[in-house]
């Protein structure tokens, strides 16, 4: 889901939160709970540490091995890493990128280096923001807008041991593309930007603030499953501007603005068509729609499936779907 503006992206080992093992049954039919017969050179798809990059890598995993017996490895990689690998080969493809974060990516390997191709649209129209739960809103309506929060006394609501006299604004992976703290400087904000670590420990701040109604001030996107569990609000961040927007390109700190709205995009590495003509068309054609996805993800996330378990029972149930990728 995101870079840097700052280029300080720490780039940390990353554990999905389930290790995608082999997928499917023996026949082709890409339902079933056993391991497709498999031969040949593996196809090597990223996934980065959110989960619906790694469902939509186990998905692709599930359909490719039972209806094109091409085995296929998943690599748990940062998004940033994900485009060396693609421009060396030693990854073939991601089915999700943000483009807010990755405009300078885009220019590097795509358009300039050309040793990376643009796959198309993935389906999701993406956005990431600043949350609050609703509780909070209804509270102190003037949260709804990055303007209350320079209100000292009102940022201290989000304050915690770790953040001291000013607010904390959680973030989740210390791997995310991310401006938030280059928000929080810009607009003078006091707030104290804090990594939460991972989406999973995300996902359990916001239950605790949940459960216990406790203020919390947080990054987090959409499309996403628990938006459906629970009620947050987006809060209101400047409009995004070109300043913005070349700031975001050129890495300066500047930026200041709202995160625009994301189409997300899936890429592959230029090499791919070659090595495996099928499996580049398929990866291709592959889409979900936004409910699609978080169907998937919520039985991750929701129900303690492994992203692989996932994968098939969502396969299994919607081949309308994934055959129309076979084509």
């Amino acid at each position: 889901m995101r870079t840097s503006g700052t280029k300080r992206v720490l780039f940390a080992g990353v554990a999905i939160a389930s290790l995608l093992a082999a997928c499917g049954s023996d026949d082709t039919s890409g339902g079933g709970s056993g391991a497709c017969t498999t031969k040949g050179d593996a196809i090597k798809l990223a996934a980065n540490p959110w989960t619906g990059s790694a469902v939509n890598a186990a998905v692709a995993k599930r359909v490719i091995e039972c209806n094109l017996g091409t085995p296929v490895e998943i690599v748990e990689i940062d998004e940033n890493a994900t485009w060396v690998g693609m421009d060396d080969g030693s990854i073939d493809a991601v089915l999700e990128i943000w483009p807010s974060g990755h405009a300078a990516d885009k220019a590097t390997y795509i358009e300039e280096k050309k040793s990376v191709v643009d796959l198309g649209l993935l389906g999701p129209s993406a956005k990431i923001g600043w949350y609050v739960p609703k509780f909070v809103v209804d509270e102190h309506p003037e949260l709804a807008t990055f303007e209350g929060f320079k209100d000292p006394e009102l940022a201290k609501l989000f304050a915690t041991a770790e953040s001291g006299d000013l607010g904390q604004f959680t973030m989740g992976d210390p791997s995310y593309v991310t401006y938030d703290e280059q928000i929080i400087a810009n607009l003078e904000l006091p707030l104290k930007y804090v990594v939460a670590g991972s989406e999973a420990a995300l996902l359990t701040s916001i239950d605790k603030a949940f459960a216990d109604k406790t203020p919390i001030l947080l990054q987090f996107w959409q499309p996403h499953w628990k938006q459906s569990k629970v009620e947050l609000v987006e809060v209101k961040l400047p409009e995004v501007t070109q300043a913005c927007t070349d700031s975001a390109a050129s890495a300066d700190g500047g930026y200041a603005c709202d995160y625009p709205v994301d189409e997300l995009y899936k890429a592959a590495s230029a090499g791919l068509e070659t090595k495996n003509a099928a499996a580049f068309a398929l990866l291709s054609k592959l889409q979900l729609t936004t409910d699609q996805q978080n169907e998937v993800a919520a039985m991750v996330d929701g129900e303690g499936k492994t992203a692989d378990e996932a994968a098939a029972a969502w396969a299994d149930a919607n081949k309308d779907v994934w055959s129309a990728w076979l084509g």
